[in-house]
Parts: C-alpha cells; sequence; structure tokens
C-alpha cells in the first residue's frame, strides 16, 4: 500500500470506524484485537478535540457542563474535523456548529457565546503592534485629526449579538462578581488585548460603526459621521481617549 493512500485510510477511519476495512491489512493482528489497538488512535484524536476546544471556549463548557461538552466536542470533531496541523485553529465553525446542533437547540444564546469566545480565542493569538501614544493624536490640529486614518490593532474584534453573550462571558472570569443576566437583550462588544491580556468591554452601535470605517481605511472625519449616523450624541473625544487606552490605535496617517 502507498504511503500517500495508507495515510489518508488511516486518517478516514479516524473519524468513521466503518472506513477501518480498506486499512485492516496494514495490521499485524486481524479483527477484534486489531480494532482494539485503532481505538487506541481514535481515542487519541477525541481527547485532542476536546482539550483544543476546551482550551478556546472554557465559557461554553461551563455553560453545559463537562459530560456534554466532550460529547459536543466528539459530534464536532467528526462533522468539522481538523484540516490543519494547528489545532489553535480548529473550532473555526465551531459557534455554527452549535447554532444548528439539535441538542443545543434549548440555549440559543449558546452559538453566540461560542462565536465571541472565539474572537477572544484569535485576539489572543494576533500579531502584536505598539499601541498610539496620546501624544501622537494630542498634537494634531482638529483640520488633521479629521483628515487622519488611524490604523486598528491586530487584535481588535468586535461582536454584536441579540442575546446578552457579553455579560455572560465577563460573568464567567476569574475573580468576576457579575452575576449572570436573567433575560436577554441585544448587546455589542469590543474585543481588545491591552497590555498582552484579551479583554472584552462593553461597547455600542456607533463605536462600532466608527471603528469598522477605520479598518476599511476611512479617515476620521468619516467614522464620526457614522458613529452619529447611529447615535447623536456620540462623545468622540471620550470615544478616542477610550481607543487611546485599550491600545485599539497602533498608527496614524494624514490625508
Amino acid at each position: 500500500m502507498q504511503l500517500e493512500r495508507l495515510q489518508a485510510d488511516f486518517a478516514a477511519a479516524l473519524i468513521d470506524i466503518h472506513r477501518f476495512a480498506a486499512l485492516a491489512p496494514v495490521f499485524r493482528e486481524s479483527g477484534a484485537r486489531a480494532l482494539d489497538r485503532f481505538a487506541l488512535y481514535r481515542g487519541n484524536v477525541a481527547a485532542a478535540w476536546e482539550k483544543a476546544l476546551t482550551h478556546a471556549f472554557p465559557v461554553v463548557g461551563a455553560l453545559v457542563g463537562n459530560e456534554f461538552f466532550s460529547g459536543l466536542a466528539r459530534a464536532y470533531g467528526h462533522t468539522h474535523p481538523s484540516t490543519s496541523g494547528d489545532l489553535n485553529v480548529f473550532g473555526a465553525q465551531f459557534a455554527e456548529f452549535i447554532a444548528r446542533f439539535e441538542p443545543t437547540q434549548t440555549l440559543p444564546y449558546l452559538g453566540d457565546v461560542a462565536a465571541l469566545e472565539w474572537a477572544v480565542h484569535r485576539a489572543h493569538y494576533a500579531a502584536d503592534a505598539d499601541a498610539l501614544a496620546r501624544e501622537c493624536v494630542a498634537c494634531l490640529a482638529p483640520a488633521e485629526l479629521l483628515a487622519a486614518r488611524f490604523a486598528l490593532h491586530p487584535a481588535v474584534a468586535w461582536f454584536e449579538s441579540r442575546h446578552r453573550v457579553a455579560s455572560i462571558w465577563l460573568a464567567h472570569q476569574p475573580g468576576s462578581s457579575d452575576r449572570l443576566p436573567s433575560r436577554g437583550y441585544g448587546e455589542c462588544a469590543l474585543i481588545v488585548r491591552p497590555h498582552w491580556r484579551v479583554e472584552v468591554v462593553m461597547s455600542g452601535a456607533a463605536e462600532i460603526a466608527a471603528l469598522a470605517q477605520l479598518r476599511a481605511g476611512a479617515d476620521m472625519a468619516h467614522a464620526i459621521g457614522a458613529a452619529l449616523a447611529i447615535e447623536a450624541g456620540f462623545d468622540v473625544a471620550k470615544a478616542l481617549v477610550r481607543w487611546i487606552d485599550l491600545a485599539v490605535l497602533t498608527d496614524v496617517a494624514s490625508r
């Protein structure tokens, strides 16, 4: 059996045990003994799936419990087997899977919790960049500020949900005194990484609209316009200070 074909059959059987027949000839033993040996490999794969997802989605795990999460990890792995040697990217489709998975339909917010956790996970592994200093902004004249195009830190992301997923996430952080929300309504959150630690902070549609404009390459004037179109009382000065303090901005260029 050619090595490439052997590897393909081995990988297929790890996901679907019914594919083991094509692989059986390479085992010295046959029958149940060969299956027992192969089960060790399958068990290691399932354990790796669960470990990777537990690391990336601890809040989802806390919400559903260890036993359910273990089954959820196995179901996800069989539906979306890893195609990369880096298990840090294994959970990319986990939120979508949860949203469609029949046993999780009684928890309609769970998929959004997973999506937020994936954004946090990606922010943790994002590239680093030097945060913009206040002095760099303070020295700009009003016209220069409006014409400026600000770059966003690679870790920065935002999230909008019709559920209170940011509150749920915050309530599950170590040392948190926040209580789990009893009722749901929409929330916006900003994912940032000041001082090497990922944080989730409450946000709003206006702030997200402004940041989306900046990420798309628009100048500050267009970003402000997008925010004011959503929230007439949007405080531009306060937002700018907040973005600097949270290391949202990394560079500035004038038109």
